[in-house]
């Protein structure tokens, strides 16, 4: 028989566990708290209680401190109030991750050749368009004024969605899977700044989904019939059909290969800007990234 481990470390095994619990959860929703519109407002609020906080117990401020210590009892409230959007999008997350289909093989090919069939067919007639593919994030939440469709990619469809003067022409498609998910959603605008001014309200609503989820958005401009991509909160335009395709295929790749997408678009990037600049020095392990950035180089 083995001996039973000492007392003493016992309880430290034990501690360190409860940290990893603690520690893990606490990373990944400051990670996903990072991407949401209350972030900043969180901030401001942590170093603003931190400096009244230090304030009162060095200059022994007794109603200051005392305010704090009541306001701290009403502060998760406020929390759940002001991340209300983004806490139903966690539960939503994991209820849907088991859901998510995975494609591979056969099924993945004929996704990628429908999805670049018709953003061809569209681009040369100059139809808006905007398709999001749902990568790790479940985009249900996003589907404002949509129509659940549960439909094959097929080319034909997705054209008949765009064509102008369907109901559903002028809203955002969204890819999960092998199926159309939904139809006619209005995603939410990226932040107007300078660089985004020239943007026409679908290429800012393709940003301002990157933003908030890891989605690979794809554009069709109705104007110059432009194909763009935006991916984590950066939009690449003017990409041809064979860069198309190459995203694409990174983007619908089993799991395990997706890791590599930022590298890839990363890559693009920079090849269409010269290779200069911080984002061609920045490493992005994301297979998508990477093949946007094999794109840029190729310009």
């Amino acid at each position: 028989m083995h001996p039973h481990p000492p007392l003493s470390q016992l309880s430290l095994a034990t501690d360190a566990l409860q940290v990893v619990l603690l520690a893990v959860p606490l990373y990944y929703l400051f990670k996903f708290l990072r991407r949401s519109r209350g972030y900043r407002v969180l901030m401001g609020l942590f170093v603003t209680l931190s400096g009244a906080y230090f304030a009162a117990n060095r200059l022994h401020l007794a109603e200051i401190d005392w305010i704090l210590a009541h306001l701290a009892t009403w502060l998760p409230l406020f929390l759940v109030v002001l991340f209300q959007p983004e806490l139903r999008r966690i539960f939503a997350e994991i209820g849907a991750r088991s859901q998510r289909p995975t494609l591979r093989g056969e099924k993945a090919v004929n996704v990628v050749s429908q999805l670049a069939k018709s953003v061809e067919s569209l681009a040369e007639q100059r139809i808006g368009a905007i398709i999001a593919i749902e990568r790790t994030e479940n985009l249900d939440s996003f589907a404002i004024g949509g129509r659940a469709l549960g439909a094959p990619v097929n080319a034909e469809l997705l054209d008949t969605i765009f064509w102008p003067g369907t109901p559903l022409h002028d809203g955002g498609v969204i890819i999960r899977g092998d199926m159309i998910a939904w139809a006619g959603c209005v995603f939410p605008l990226g932040a107007m700044d300078d660089r985004r001014r020239a943007f026409g309200t679908r290429h800012r609503a393709a940003i301002g989904l990157s933003e908030k989820t890891d989605a690979l958005v794809v554009v069709v401009s109705e104007e110059t019939g432009q194909m763009s991509v935006a991916y984590n909160g950066e939009l690449l335009r003017g990409v041809n059909m064979n860069s198309l395709v190459k995203i694409l295929r990174s983007c619908l790749a089993p799991e395990q290969g997706r890791r590599n997408t930022d590298q890839t678009i990363s890559e693009a990037r920079s090849g269409a800007n010269g290779a200069s600049g911080d984002d061609a020095a920045t490493p992005q392990p994301d297979r998508v990234a990477a093949a946007i950035a094999a794109v840029k180089e190729e310009y």
